[in-house]
């Protein structure tokens, strides 16, 4: 129940969206509401009986993308799987790895190393002179041949540039200035040995680890900067076949043209709708577990594991299918849609819904639908009004899933099963 305080906000709000042709963005309702008093489900049922549409840069909001938003949302684990320990370390040894390639620092990485200044870098390297500890840093060693950074991947490359490339000269020093302009080989070596005999402290999430658990925790340590989407954590943790592809699905054009151009990269959002696609029509959905997250975790590995001509058919009936709902829904695809003709946002489990299941059927079965477009439209406004689909798109447990691909699959085979092409009877769109 919305307290008188978190109504009055919301007012506020609604006349800040009325002039934004009535839409506000999720994240100034997230940071306008304590979320500790006050369900999201009725903030969002609120917004709609005021005909406000709540959008994430015009992707809908539900509970699972309002859980994304929030940091402190974090999907509860069991403890006694959690197996990480603690190392002590020095500089010179972690350099070595970094030499020796055993430490990932690509740069398909899910954050861009090098952000930092010179100044920055060399007031770092100053640290290390002046004996002050740093924090701890923290390694996902599922492979001991290649450890991945979960927290401490700017310092880390810091080392690489300066200590190993030679890539930059020490500037801004605060105490150490007449060491400004120095190189790594140019410092006296009682400065290198201190540098290199720096100790400092790893922890390592080791082997055996559940990968969902390792998930969480990844999430949890890295709170530095900014928060890291579900999809940034997955990039992260599935370095292969599975980040390389799903870049490249998303940067299809059709992709693009098909959305609307609405989904944005910066945040790998893009990528995630790739990926769902990919978890609910090549993954045996049997195996749903009604956590989402685990779903797509899943889907990455299976993509890691994929052969290349698997996933030239992937991407084959990926584009295939985002012609087809394009052909379908124009600018509407992948929304809910109502006789008012007005555009709603994108609905990450109508994307799921339609991309999966008008992927698979035949060519003539498309051609079928095609040919009776107007009827196909009718018959979604009318199933988008509903009540009870509405609630099955918000809920992500298994039988939601099941039940809303039934209810979608009746739609689409209600036409193609009983086609009649002198059927005129439904309503224009």
């Amino acid at each position: 129940m919305l307290n008188d305080k978190i109504i009055s906000d919301l007012k506020k709000l609604i006349e800040i969206a009325k002039n934004q042709n009535n839409k506000i963005n999720s994240s100034i309702v997230l940071m306008s509401i304590d979320k500790n008093n006050a369900d999201f489900s009725e903030i969002v049922n609120y917004f709609l009986e005021h005909n406000i549409e709540l959008i994430n840069e015009d992707i809908e909001v539900d509970e699972e993308t309002a859980a994304t938003l929030d940091p402190e949302n974090i999907r509860p684990f069991d403890p006694t799987k959690i197996d990480i320990t603690m190392k002590p370390y020095t500089i010179d040894l972690l350099c070595r790895r970094i030499n020796n390639k055993e430490i990932e620092l690509d740069s398909s990485f899910q954050r861009k190393s090098g952000l930092w200044s010179d100044i920055q870098k060399s007031q770092l390297i100053e640290s290390l002179l002046l004996r002050i500890p740093l924090p701890a840093f923290y390694f996902d060693a599922t492979s001991e041949d290649k450890w991945l950074i979960i927290d401490g991947l700017q310092r880390t490359s810091v080392f690489k540039e300066f200590i190993l490339e030679k890539k930059f000269k020490l500037k801004g020093l605060e105490f150490f200035t007449e060491l400004n302009n120095c190189t790594y080989d140019s410092l006296p070596r009682i400065f290198q040995r201190r540098i290199e005999e720096t100790q400092i402290n790893i922890y390592l999430v080791n082997p055996g680890t559940p990968e969902n658990v390792k998930f969480n925790i990844f999430k949890r340590i890295n709170t530095g900067g900014l928060a890291l989407t579900t999809q940034e954590i997955r990039n992260a943790l599935y370095q292969g076949n599975a980040t390389v592809f799903l870049t490249e699905c998303s940067n299809l054009s059709i992709f693009k043209e098909a959305t609307g151009y609405s989904i944005k990269s910066d945040r790998m959002l893009d990528k995630e709708f790739v990926l769902r696609y990919i978890a609910f029509s090549c993954l045996d959905t049997t195996n749903y577990n009604g956590i989402v997250d685990d779903f797509l975790n899943d889907a990455m590995k299976y993509i890691n594991n994929a052969s290349p001509d698997t996933l030239m058919n992937i991407k084959t009936q990926f584009i295939r299918s985002m012609k087809i709902n394009q052909q379908l829904f124009e600018r509407h695809a992948f929304r809910k849609m109502s006789y008012d003709g007005r555009r709603r946002p994108i609905n990450k489990v109508l994307f799921e819904l339609w991309s999966s299941q008008l992927g698979k059927l035949t060519d003539k079965d498309i051609k079928i639908l095609c040919n009776n477009k107007n009827i196909l439209l009718n018959n979604f406004i009318n199933l988008c009004e509903s009540n009870s689909f509405a609630s099955l798109l918000k809920a992500s447990d298994k039988y939601a899933l099941k039940s809303r691909m039934q209810t979608l699959n009746k739609l689409i085979f209600d036409i193609i099963g009983g086609n009649d092409d002198s059927n005129t009877s439904a309503k224009e769109f």
